[in-house]
C-alpha cells in the first residue's frame, strides 16, 4: 500500500478547499452576525449615545448582545454546518474524487482522517472569531454606551463556557450532517433535514427529550448564559456521544463509496 502522510492529505483538503464559498460563509458567518447585531443596538439606542447618564439595571452583555446574537447562532449555526458538510462531500461527487482515492492503493483510515479534522478546523476558527468579536463587540459598546454598564459585568468565564459548548455541540451536528452527506448524494435531504429538525427544536424548548436532539444545542445554551450556567450538563455530555458515534459510522460508509 502507497504511503500517505496525515500531513500530505490534510493539506490536500485545504488546497482543494481553499476557495470553497460554504467554507468561508461559516467562517465569517459571526462577523457578520455581531457587525449587524451591533448596527442595530447602535441604532436603537441613539439616545443613550447622545446622554451618557442615561442607566440600566440588566446585563447587558445578556439582554443586549446575546439576546440578538446567541438567537442567530442557534437557528442558523445548524444550517450553515449542513451546508459545509454537504460542500465537503459535493466537492468529491462532481470530480469523481470518492472513485479516483479508492481505485489507488491509498490509506482509507487517513484520507478520511484529514476530512474529518479539516471539518473540526473549520469549525474551531469560526467559533474562536466568534468569542473572540464577541468580547471586541461588548468593549466597543461599552465605549458608546457608558450608562449600559457593560464594564460593570464580568462574563469571561460564562462566555468561555458558552462558546466550548457551542463548539462541541456544532461538532456533533457536523457529525450527523457529514453522515448524512456521505449517503445521501441530493443536497435536498441533508439540508432539508437540518432546517427541519431545527426549527422543530426551536418549537420544541419545553420538550422532556429535547436535549437528547445536537440542533437544540444552541437554545439550550442561550438558556444556560442567561441564567449564568457554567456546569456542563447532560446535553453537552450526550453531544460528545453523538461526535463519537456518527464518526464511526461514517467512516463505515467513507470506506465503501464508489
Amino acid at each position: 500500500m502507497k504511503s500517505l502522510s496525515f500531513y500530505t492529505a490534510l493539506r490536500s483538503e485545504h488546497y482543494k478547499l481553499k476557495y470553497n464559498v460554504a467554507v468561508w460563509l461559516i467562517i465569517l458567518f459571526p462577523l457578520l452576525t455581531t457587525i449587524g447585531t451591533d448596527l442595530y443596538v447602535l441604532s436603537k439606542t441613539t439616545d443613550a449615545i447622545n446622554n451618557p447618564e442615561i442607566t440600566t439595571d440588566f446585563n447587558p452583555w445578556i439582554y443586549i448582545l446575546g439576546r440578538y446574537i446567541f438567537q442567530f447562532y442557534s437557528l442558523l449555526y445548524p444550517i450553515l454546518v449542513a451546508i459545509l458538510c454537504y460542500s465537503l462531500c459535493d466537492i468529491e461527487y462532481k470530480n469523481k474524487g470518492f472513485r479516483l482515492l479508492f481505485t489507488r492503493p491509498l490509506n482509507k483510515i487517513v484520507i478520511f482522517s484529514s476530512k474529518i479534522v479539516f471539518l473540526l478546523e473549520i469549525l474551531l476558527i469560526s467559533i474562536l472569531l466568534a468569542y473572540l468579536i464577541f468580547l471586541l463587540s461588548g468593549f466597543v459598546l461599552g465605549k458608546m454606551l457608558p450608562g449600559y454598564g457593560f464594564f460593570d459585568y464580568s462574563v469571561s468565564q460564562i462566555t468561555l463556557i458558552y462558546f466550548l459548548k457551542l463548539y462541541i455541540g456544532i461538532s456533533a451536528i457536523s457529525m450527523v450532517q457529514y453522515f448524512l452527506s456521505l449517503l445521501f448524494k441530493s443536497f435536498v435531504i441533508p439540508i432539508g433535514f437540518a432546517c427541519i429538525i431545527t426549527i422543530f427544536c426551536m418549537m420544541s424548548q419545553n420538550g422532556e427529550y429535547v436535549h437528547f436532539i445536537p440542533y437544540n444545542t444552541g437554545w439550550q445554551l442561550f438558556i444556560g448564559f442567561a441564567n449564568e450556567s457554567i456546569h456542563f450538563l447532560k446535553g453537552d455530555y450526550i453531544n460528545m456521544v453523538y461526535i463519537f458515534f456518527f464518526l464511526v459510522l461514517s467512516y463505515f460508509v467513507f470506506e465503501r463509496k464508489k
